[in-house]
């Protein structure tokens, strides 16, 4: 019978006894053959059994080809491979944790005594890591084999096993190690050294620390301690921060013996100070100065490594260093005053006074140079210049489609309607690539995919007998006109309005400007500009489009009306002048809309949101907008449009629908807000959020209340880059005219208190802001006041709010609001506060 036929015959009618008598008197030719018949059925038509696992552990020629033939999870019958191995053995077994995994750790060694396989060490260390759930007693696991405590114990800390992983019954690997040195089965100093060179191997945050609590759980003795301290030391270079604590605490009972190398640990912890982690620096801060109090000789030393701690802006930590550099520290030392100087910007106002001795007195001349200093801006509007040539014109095409940038259509679109009577079918051959291109948008939604299918309608409009790409395209695409849903946004609806009045005067083939078009980024149009253009459709007795006029005179800039009017009445008759009564009526909008929705003024309403985690509901605190959707005639301006637009804009659409009328955003915030930030749990859209943000950012607009919402809600975002832009935003409005600090004070209490926002992330982001500069201090104390006064009862870390107010308070040489005081009052018995409380009521206002 053929070794095929055969091996199919066992496997199918599972003939268990005849397998191992099979595989044995397989040639080594005959086991390749096997091997084949495996691979060719296994992954096909057959599922695993014992039959098939036998038969790839015997035929395998490597470890690997057993890795890919075999599941890994399928147990194997141990009375058969013991069978199997009384007449073969493959040469890799003993490396192959894949097949080893599975079999019980007593039962390989087993195997190794009986001379089936050498076992492989990091295989060892994960085997015995592991016997912890088999049904093996302790001293079986431990005492059977004498390599298990000469050689197998002493892997578990050179190889990232499962040491640290949770049994459920009683077994521990800790009580493990604790109980075989008191039986003084193991050495342990050698266990206590082992611990920390496992450490050193830096495999992963959870074993570091498991072998450093196996450290402390052993409760070395003070012998021990600085027998090992040069590597306890070591640990300070380890890039998992939380491991630090637990060394100081260890190293601690033994600073202040005679041989404790003080100034190896100085050089080794000299990094600490630098780290802005309030645990860290306090327990550093006890051990130097334990240091400091014993040993005179290193007093100038520890106080110059002490500096780095006023990076910190919390104040029970620079008053700890403070204390240190009074006691310990020389205040005529010119190298201590000069190293001090490079963080007097750090330094609170306490910390100031406290150390005024040591510190080199600043000019007035300083002073003013701050008070003075501008930030850069946040984006310098550019000129857009439209596409020259049609040359220019087929280059870019392709890009409108593939980068999908929020003025490249715009651009597009102008080039087209100028260009539209000069393509020729050369042309639409060079323009292959963007029709490709476009063609790749067919998966997509929103407006990339009407600016998509716009342009297949154009290439199918003037290629009457198409393109293999058009002809491929038209079967993706709906027709132009066919394009809107029953779930299509209503602005999406505006603009597919827009564009089918664009595709109208490309079919009639007039040449007239986009009037849209931004001249000035980001999407600013010049209403001179606009009047030029304007004058061009008066010249042909055309009428704009309508939703591109309106598109128009909303994305003009405010600036020169009077001159601009003027100019229009000069250029324009009345009736064309009259198509600019939105951009020169200041009343015009006023008569037609809610001030809510002008001013993006809307109520606030706080509520609950269940959320569903597995099954389990939990309900969360939620603020959210009252703003409501209403149903509109098709002929309805944009505006319309667009404040009655809500879900399914995303992306760079949200920054198209933005820059739609930029004057006019808030409840394209105020949506965007509910949609995605009104409670502290379920955000999302970080990376949308962040570019929605930073595009209105480069508008340089006053703010109105959605923004000051939304850029509250940004500051507490669970995304750094997404908090980091909105504290960057903060930096460069709060010192602006038209920017009200009051009103995102509000919005910030209001968050506190009702549970949204954590007070740790407002301080830890504003506290980099303070001392900037005068006006930042003195706008940064706007801003505390109403959050002061909007939190209705104490909550978690209210201190470092009232410590940065102290401190502003300082800074600014202010008094205590008068209704903050009242708050105070309220909470004066609150144990952690009364202390701050003490100093804001006694801190007398401070005059030049």
């Amino acid at each position: 019978m053929l070794i095929e036929d055969e091996l199919k015959s066992i496997y199918l009618n599972y003939r268990i006894k005849e397998i191992v008598p099979f595989l044995i008197k397989l040639t080594p030719k005959e086991k390749k053959e096997t091997a084949v018949v495996l691979k060719k059925f296994l992954n096909k038509d057959w599922g695993h059994n014992h039959v098939s696992m036998l038969a790839a552990l015997a035929c395998s020629t490597h470890r690997d080809e057993y890795a890919k033939l075999s599941p890994g999870y399928y147990a194997v019958p141990i009375h058969l491979a013991d069978e199997l191995f009384e007449s073969y053995t493959p040469e890799w077994l003993g490396n192959s944790y894949q097949f080893l995994r599975n079999i019980d750790y007593l039962k390989v060694m087993e195997w190794q005594h009986t001379g089936y396989l050498t076992l492989n060490d990091e295989i060892a260390a994960h085997l015995l890591s592991e016997s912890l759930v088999s049904n093996h007693t302790a001293d079986e696991i431990l005492f059977t084999y004498p390599e298990t405590l000469d050689a197998h114990i002493w892997l578990l800390f050179q190889y990232n096993s499962n040491i640290t992983y949770h049994y459920k019954n009683e077994k521990n690997w800790k009580v493990f190690f604790k109980d075989l040195i008191h039986k003084n089965k193991i050495d342990r100093l050698k266990v206590l050294q082992s611990c920390l060179d496992a450490v050193s191997l830096n495999f992963s945050k959870d074993h570091n620390m498991w072998f450093l609590e196996l450290f402390s759980y052993l409760e070395p003795s003070s012998k021990e301690v600085l027998a090992l301290q040069d590597s306890l030391f070591s640990v300070f270079h380890a890039p998992q921060q939380s491991l630090f604590v637990p060394v100081l605490k260890i190293l601690n009972s033994v600073i202040t013996d005679s041989d404790f190398k003080e100034n190896d640990f100085l050089n080794a912890s000299s990094t600490l100070p630098g780290l802005q982690i309030k645990n860290i620096l306090n327990t550093w801060l006890q051990t130097v100065e334990k240091i400091a109090k014993n040993n005179k000789k290193y007093r100038e030393e520890i106080c110059l490594f002490v500096l780095p701690v006023f990076m910190s802006k919390d104040a029970s930590i620079q008053t700890k260093a403070v204390k240190i550099i009074l006691k310990y520290g020389d205040s005529n030392s010119e190298k201590f005053k000069n190293e001090l100087q490079a963080y007097t910007e750090s330094l609170l106002s306490d910390t100031k006074i406290a150390l005024e001795k040591f510190l080199i007195s600043n000019n007035n001349e300083a002073t003013e140079l701050v008070e003075t200093e501008e930030l850069d801006s946040w984006h310098v509007s550019q000129p857009i210049s439209p596409i020259e040539n049609i040359s220019d014109f087929i280059f870019f095409a392709p890009q409108v489609f593939s980068k999908n940038e929020p003025n490249d259509f715009d651009l597009f679109l102008d080039a087209l309607l100028r260009f539209n009577t000069e393509i020729s079918e050369e042309h639409f051959t060079q323009l292959e690539p963007a029709f490709k291109a476009a063609l790749k948008v067919k998966g997509s939604v929103g407006m990339h995919h009407l600016y998509a299918t716009f342009f297949i309608a154009y290439g199918l409009l003037k290629l009457k007998k198409g393109a293999p790409v058009l002809n491929e395209a038209k079967k993706e695409f709906p027709a132009l006109e066919n394009w809107i849903g029953k779930r299509t946004p209503l602005i999406f609806k505006a603009y597919h309005q827009f564009l089918l009045g664009i595709f109208d005067l490309l079919k009639q083939e007039k040449i007239l400007p986009l009037l849209s078009i931004a001249d000035h980024t980001p999407c600013w149009i010049d209403i001179r500009l606009l009047i030029d253009k304007l004058k061009i459709y008066q010249d042909q007795k055309e009428f704009p489009v309508p939703f591109d006029l309106q598109r128009a005179v909303l994305r003009v800039r405010k600036e020169n009306f009077g001159e601009a009017q003027k100019y229009a009445q000069k250029q324009l008759t009345e009736e064309y002048v009259q198509l600019l009564d939105p951009v020169f009526n200041p009343e015009y909008y006023k008569n037609l809309y809610e001030e809510s929705h002008l001013e993006g003024s809307f109520d606030r309403k706080l509520g609950i949101r269940k959320i569903y985690k597995g099954y389990v509901t939990e309900e969360i605190p939620e603020l959210t907008v009252t703003i409501e959707n209403k149903e509109i005639p098709g002929d309805a301006p944009l505006l319309d449009h667009l404040f009655n637009s809500y879900h399914g804009i995303y992306d760079q659409d949200l920054i198209r629908i933005l820059y739609t009328a930029p004057c006019f955003s808030g409840s394209v915030f105020a949506k965007k807000y509910n949609e995605t930030l009104s409670n502290a749990v379920y955000q999302y859209d970080s990376r949308t959020n962040t570019e929605f943000l930073d595009a209105w950012m480069k508008l340089d607009l006053p703010c109105q209340k959605a923004h000051y919402l939304f850029l509250s809600a940004a500051m507490f975002s669970k995304d750094k880059t997404f908090s980091g832009t909105a504290f960057e935003a903060i930096i460069h409005k709060i010192v602006s005219e038209d920017f009200d600090p009051g009103i995102l004070g509000i919005m910030i209490g209001e968050k506190i208190s009702h549970g949204l926002a954590t007070v740790k992330r407002l301080t830890d982001g504003l506290s980099g802001l303070i001392g900037l500069n005068p006006s930042h201090n003195r706008a940064l104390e706007k801003l505390l006041i109403p959050i002061l006064i909007a939190i209705d009862h104490p909550v978690f870390n209210l201190k470092k709010i009232l410590e940065m107010y102290y401190e502003l308070l300082h800074l600014n040489q202010s008094e205590v609001d008068d209704v903050v005081a009242v708050k105070l009052k309220e909470w004066k018995n609150e144990n952690n506060l009364k202390k701050i409380i003490i100093k804001l009521k006694t801190n007398e206002r401070k005059t030049l």
